[in-house]
C-alpha cells in the first residue's frame, strides 16, 4: 500500500455516525463523498498540516526520487454539508 493511502475515520455531519474510508492523503485537500448510513452528501476538507516525504525506487535504473505531499489528519475527520458556503 502506498504511504499516502490511509484508512480514515469520518463523522457524518448529518447523522453523526462514524465510518471509515480509504483515502489518498496526497490527493486533493477537499473531497465530496456520501455517508454509507444516511446517504447525505459530505464535504471532507483535509486542511491539516502537510508533510513531505521522498520515495526512492531501488533496483530501477535511472529513476529520480519522487517527493510527495500528504496531509496529517486527525483520528476522526469531521465532515460538513457541501451545499453550505464555507
Amino acid at each position: 500500500m502506498q504511504e499516502s493511502m490511509k484508512r480514515q475515520k469520518i463523522e457524518c455531519w448529518q447523522c453523526k455516525r462514524i465510518f471509515s474510508l480509504l483515502l489518498d492523503t496526497a490527493g486533493e485537500p477537499t473531497l465530496i463523498r456520501e455517508c454509507p448510513y444516511c446517504h447525505a452528501s459530505l464535504k471532507l476538507d483535509f486542511g491539516g498540516e502537510q508533510q513531505n516525504f521522498i520515495t526512492i525506487m531501488r533496483g530501477v535504473p535511472r529513476t529520480q526520487p519522487q517527493e510527495n505531499t500528504v496531509y496529517q489528519l486527525p483520528e476522526i475527520l469531521k465532515s460538513s454539508n457541501p451545499s453550505l458556503p464555507q
